[in-house]
């Protein structure tokens, strides 16, 4: 029985931006950055305490995009969100009720990418 994802991946076009903006904007651990693999770098960081890990895919370009590439949770996002915009993080949608539950609320940011990332409560 599977019981956990190990990780997902997102799309970058600069590793080094992409690793500062995870973990000193938005408070992700780096837990792995190696070169071990000729020709290729790994990078993982980890939010808080979750099992599952972040890794940073290193493309030459992003298609645009107006579904979110990952969906992340925060106990308040309009916390959150004030943090981030306090680190002059771009706001796609200000927090509110999810059109999907009503009891959830989410927002939606951009990366140092350009990808288009969600929090929610739930």
């Amino acid at each position: 029985m599977i019981t956990n994802i190990s990780f997902a991946s997102i799309n970058v076009t600069d590793l080094e931006r992409a690793k500062a903006f995870y973990a000193d904007t938005v408070g992700f651990e780096v837990t792995y950055d190696s070169t071990a693999i000729p020709g290729m770098r790994w990078i993982m960081l980890r939010p808080g305490q979750a099992e599952t890990q972040l890794h940073l895919n290193l493309v030459e370009a992003l298609p645009p995009m107006d579904m979110p590439a990952l969906p992340f949770t925060a106990p308040d996002v309009p916390g959150m969100v004030e943090m981030l915009r306090g680190k002059g993080v771009e706001i796609v949608r200000e927090p509110g009720p999810a059109e999907w539950n009503e009891a959830a609320t989410y927002a939606l940011f951009r990366d140092s990418e350009g990808n288009l990332i969600m929090i929610s409560d739930q």
